[in-house]
């Protein structure tokens, strides 16, 4: 794994919450949190289950987007969590998970 210079022990991301709804950010900050726990574990159970926990938030966060709620009566949260599951499990499927990472 890449070490990280004295001066890169952290990372600051900042967000415009303006205009997010307390959900949102509530979210925002597990799914923050629950990605760290990912890419830091060091025990199996931890990994599974904290990756698969991630996912679900992500998917909740999906479904409690400002375009999602707004077209409540399309079920597009619902649809948008479907498309994408089928869209990685596709990518899974036929190994095109790509690392753009140099």
């Amino acid at each position: 794994m890449h070490q990280l210079s004295k001066k890169e022990q952290e990372i600051l991301i900042k967000l415009n919450v303006e205009e997010m709804s307390p959900t949102q950010v509530r979210l925002i900050k597990n799914i923050t949190s629950l990605l760290t726990s990912v890419v830091t574990a060091e025990d199996e159970s931890e990994y599974f289950d904290t990756s698969s926990e991630l996912f679900k938030k992500l998917a909740e966060l999906v479904k409690h987007s400002q375009f999602a709620e707004s077209h409540r009566n399309m079920n597009y949260g619902d649809q948008a969590v479907e498309y994408s599951l089928a869209n990685l499990s596709d990518a899974i499927e036929t190994k095109n998970l790509q690392n753009i990472d140099n």
